[in-house]
């Protein structure tokens, strides 16, 4: 267990890397969003009433003037984004990078499933760091909002209701319940699984490994999508609450199936 929590905290720094800069940068823009759209704001009543027309037509100012700003959801994409790529450049740096580090990981006198645990791990561990990161910056931009912005015109709105309608990128970073957190980040960890898997198969066996690897991963969304249609199809005879489980419980099968496809893969086919 030593070892395997010193392999832990070694992929956790050299993430943390990527994901501290990123999570700054994108603190920095969504404050910057929110000064910018609630002085805007204060500019337009401004106008309105030295013209000496009514404001009480005037919408009042939310936080979702905020979120569903272009820049603020591109700021959410850029978190999505360093994972998706760091999901390629965590097993790719090891064969590719110098001295090819993955023999020394490999030679590690431990068992080499803790590598896979630890890459996979630091994601779980990345991902509710950045789920309780965009949670804070939403209260503080509340905050700054409701100080900003001239008094009487502003609604305190429900950290649930933030969100502005359709801002599918903040749907999936940060989910409104319990059931789309789990749907969410069950999905997301089956995709990382995949991945993973199609990566070892492609790193197993060469060119050959490069076509199933891609088949293996491709396919994870195709029966995905396959699935959902027909429980979607079935839906006069499937409650929406047991559709959910079923998407569940594919999604944990293949979990499942990528850690012991990995598993095997690492133990018996890569070589040192």
């Amino acid at each position: 267990m030593k070892k395997f929590v010193s392999l832990l905290s070694f992929e956790m720094d050299r993430f943390l890397k990527f994901l501290v800069p990123t999570l700054l940068i994108t603190a920095a823009i969504q404050l910057f969003v929110t000064v910018t759209e609630a002085l805007s704001y204060n500019n337009e009543l401004e106008k309105i009433i030295a013209r000496g027309d009514s404001v009480d037509q005037v919408p009042s100012f939310s936080l979702q003037n905020v979120t569903a700003n272009g820049l603020f959801e591109l700021s959410i994409m850029l978190i999505v984004l360093v994972f998706m790529f760091y999901s390629f450049f965590t097993w790719y740096r090891e064969w590719l990078g110098k001295n090819t580090f993955i023999y020394r990981l490999l030679m590690l006198p431990t068992n080499r499933s803790y590598l896979l645990l630890s890459k996979s791990l630091v994601f779980i561990i990345g991902g509710l760091m950045a789920f309780v990161f965009q949670f804070g910056s939403y209260f503080v931009e509340l905050k700054l909002a409701e100080w900003l912005v001239t008094d009487g015109h502003y609604t305190l709105l429900n950290i649930h209701n933030v969100q502005p309608m359709y801002g599918l990128a903040q749907e999936v970073l940060f989910p409104t319940s319990l059931i789309k957190f789990i749907s969410i980040y069950s999905f997301a960890f089956a995709a990382l699984t995949s991945l993973f898997a199609g990566i070892l198969i492609e790193r197993s066996f060469g060119l050959k490994g490069l076509i199933l690897g891609a088949v293996y991963f491709i396919g994870f969304f195709v029966l995905y999508i396959l699935l959902d249609n027909i429980l979607y199809s079935a839906s006069l005879i499937i409650r929406p609450s047991q559709k959910a489980i079923a998407m569940l419980l594919y999604q944990f099968f293949i979990i499942g199936l990528g850690t012991l496809v990995s598993h095997l893969l690492l133990k018996n086919r890569i070589k040192v």
